[in-house]
Protein backbone atom coordinates (compact mmCIF):
# COMPACT_ATOMS: atom_id res chain seq x y z
CA UNK A 1 0.00 0.00 0.00
CA UNK A 2 2.82 2.51 0.69
CA UNK A 3 4.51 1.94 -2.90
CA UNK A 4 0.85 2.89 -4.30
CA UNK A 5 0.27 5.76 -2.57
CA UNK A 6 3.84 7.10 -3.17
CA UNK A 7 3.17 6.49 -7.00
CA UNK A 8 -0.38 8.43 -6.75
CA UNK A 9 1.65 11.55 -5.03
CA UNK A 10 4.05 11.32 -7.99
CA UNK A 11 1.02 11.58 -10.62
CA UNK A 12 -0.37 14.13 -9.03
CA UNK A 13 2.65 15.97 -9.04
CA UNK A 14 3.42 15.24 -12.49
CA UNK A 15 -0.08 16.46 -13.66
CA UNK A 16 0.52 19.33 -11.10
CA UNK A 17 4.05 20.37 -12.71
CA UNK A 18 1.99 19.95 -16.24
CA UNK A 19 -1.07 22.15 -15.52
CA UNK A 20 1.54 24.77 -13.84
CA UNK A 21 3.83 25.21 -17.42
CA UNK A 22 0.32 25.24 -19.33
CA UNK A 23 -1.11 28.21 -17.32
CA UNK A 24 2.55 30.05 -17.19
CA UNK A 25 2.26 29.99 -21.51
CA UNK A 26 -1.20 31.11 -21.25
CA UNK A 27 -0.78 34.40 -19.07
CA UNK A 28 0.53 36.31 -22.44
CA UNK A 29 -2.99 34.72 -23.84
CA UNK A 30 -4.80 36.40 -21.45
CA UNK A 31 -3.64 39.49 -21.78
CA UNK A 32 -3.78 39.85 -25.66
CA UNK A 33 -7.09 38.81 -25.51
CA UNK A 34 -8.14 41.97 -23.26
CA UNK A 35 -6.07 44.47 -25.37
CA UNK A 36 -8.51 43.63 -28.11
CA UNK A 37 -11.84 43.19 -26.35
CA UNK A 38 -11.39 46.37 -24.16
CA UNK A 39 -11.72 49.12 -26.88
CA UNK A 40 -14.93 47.22 -27.90
CA UNK A 41 -16.11 47.24 -24.71
CA UNK A 42 -15.36 50.88 -24.12
CA UNK A 43 -16.86 51.92 -27.79
CA UNK A 44 -20.19 49.82 -26.66
CA UNK A 45 -20.15 51.74 -23.47
CA UNK A 46 -20.00 55.27 -24.68
CA UNK A 47 -22.19 54.37 -27.51
CA UNK A 48 -24.94 53.78 -24.97
CA UNK A 49 -24.06 56.56 -23.06
CA UNK A 50 -23.91 59.34 -25.90
CA UNK A 51 -27.65 57.55 -26.62
CA UNK A 52 -29.16 57.81 -23.47
CA UNK A 53 -28.54 61.41 -23.11
CA UNK A 54 -29.27 62.38 -26.88
CA UNK A 55 -32.80 60.69 -26.02
CA UNK A 56 -33.20 61.95 -22.63
CA UNK A 57 -32.69 65.60 -24.43
CA UNK A 58 -35.51 64.83 -26.99
CA UNK A 59 -37.80 64.31 -24.60
CA UNK A 60 -36.73 67.35 -22.86
CA UNK A 61 -37.36 68.79 -26.62
CA UNK A 62 -41.02 67.11 -26.98
CA UNK A 63 -42.30 67.68 -23.08
CA UNK A 64 -41.02 71.85 -23.60
CA UNK A 65 -43.54 72.30 -26.91
CA UNK A 66 -45.74 70.29 -25.33
CA UNK A 67 -45.89 72.87 -22.52
CA UNK A 68 -45.78 75.93 -24.75
CA UNK A 69 -48.45 74.85 -26.56
CA UNK A 70 -50.82 73.68 -23.77
CA UNK A 71 -50.31 77.42 -22.31
CA UNK A 72 -50.99 78.78 -25.69
CA UNK A 73 -54.47 76.65 -26.17
CA UNK A 74 -55.98 78.54 -22.93
CA UNK A 75 -55.83 81.64 -24.39
CA UNK A 76 -53.97 82.91 -21.35
CA UNK A 77 -50.48 84.21 -22.41
CA UNK A 78 -49.13 86.11 -24.80
CA UNK A 79 -46.41 84.53 -28.01
CA UNK A 80 -43.27 86.03 -25.31
CA UNK A 81 -44.64 84.39 -22.27
CA UNK A 82 -44.65 80.83 -24.46
CA UNK A 83 -42.06 81.76 -25.70
CA UNK A 84 -40.19 81.78 -22.43
CA UNK A 85 -42.07 79.06 -21.08
CA UNK A 86 -40.61 76.76 -23.57
CA UNK A 87 -36.69 78.31 -22.98
CA UNK A 88 -37.34 77.76 -19.11
CA UNK A 89 -38.43 73.85 -19.54
CA UNK A 90 -35.21 73.74 -21.93
CA UNK A 91 -33.22 75.17 -19.67
CA UNK A 92 -32.78 71.97 -18.02
CA UNK A 93 -30.32 70.55 -20.70
CA UNK A 94 -26.58 71.33 -20.44
CA UNK A 95 -26.84 73.73 -23.45
CA UNK A 96 -28.37 77.57 -23.28
CA UNK A 97 -31.66 77.48 -25.96
CA UNK A 98 -32.26 81.18 -27.63
CA UNK A 99 -36.09 82.49 -27.88
CA UNK A 100 -35.02 82.13 -31.83
CA UNK A 101 -35.33 78.42 -31.76
CA UNK A 102 -38.10 78.49 -30.17
CA UNK A 103 -41.35 79.68 -32.55
CA UNK A 104 -45.12 80.10 -32.12
CA UNK A 105 -47.80 80.05 -34.96
CA UNK A 106 -51.40 80.89 -34.86
CA UNK A 107 -53.14 78.92 -37.20
CA UNK A 108 -56.42 77.32 -38.16
CA UNK A 109 -57.16 73.39 -38.14
CA UNK A 110 -60.28 72.53 -38.96
CA UNK A 111 -61.94 75.89 -38.95
CA UNK A 112 -60.70 76.22 -35.45
CA UNK A 113 -58.34 78.84 -34.60
CA UNK A 114 -55.06 76.59 -32.85
CA UNK A 115 -51.93 77.16 -32.14
CA UNK A 116 -48.69 75.42 -33.08
CA UNK A 117 -45.27 75.73 -30.93
CA UNK A 118 -41.94 74.66 -32.51
CA UNK A 119 -38.59 73.92 -30.31
CA UNK A 120 -35.38 73.00 -31.48
CA UNK A 121 -32.32 72.12 -29.62
CA UNK A 122 -28.93 71.86 -30.46
CA UNK A 123 -27.52 68.80 -28.52
CA UNK A 124 -23.82 68.86 -28.23
CA UNK A 125 -22.45 65.16 -27.99
CA UNK A 126 -20.35 64.44 -24.58
CA UNK A 127 -17.46 62.57 -26.44
CA UNK A 128 -16.14 64.05 -29.77
CA UNK A 129 -15.63 60.89 -31.84
CA UNK A 130 -15.24 62.57 -35.55
CA UNK A 131 -15.62 59.37 -37.24
CA UNK A 132 -18.45 58.03 -35.81
CA UNK A 133 -20.83 60.70 -34.34
CA UNK A 134 -21.52 64.05 -35.50
CA UNK A 135 -20.37 66.99 -32.81
CA UNK A 136 -24.24 68.00 -32.69
CA UNK A 137 -27.62 66.98 -33.18
CA UNK A 138 -29.96 68.98 -34.30
CA UNK A 139 -33.47 68.00 -32.28
CA UNK A 140 -36.63 69.90 -33.27
CA UNK A 141 -40.46 68.99 -31.97
CA UNK A 142 -43.81 70.71 -33.18
CA UNK A 143 -46.79 70.60 -31.13
CA UNK A 144 -50.46 71.67 -32.31
CA UNK A 145 -53.15 72.25 -29.83
CA UNK A 146 -56.66 73.41 -31.10
CA UNK A 147 -57.91 77.06 -28.48
CA UNK A 148 -59.52 76.46 -26.12
CA UNK A 149 -61.32 79.73 -26.03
Amino acid sequence: MGADSRRRAGSRRACVRVRWAAARGERGQSLAELAIILPLILVLVVGVVEVSAAFNAYISVISAARDGARLGSKGSADDGAIQALVVKDLGTLRQSTPLSNVTVTHLTVDSRPAIEVQACYDHKTLLHVPIILPDTFHMCSSTTMPSLQ
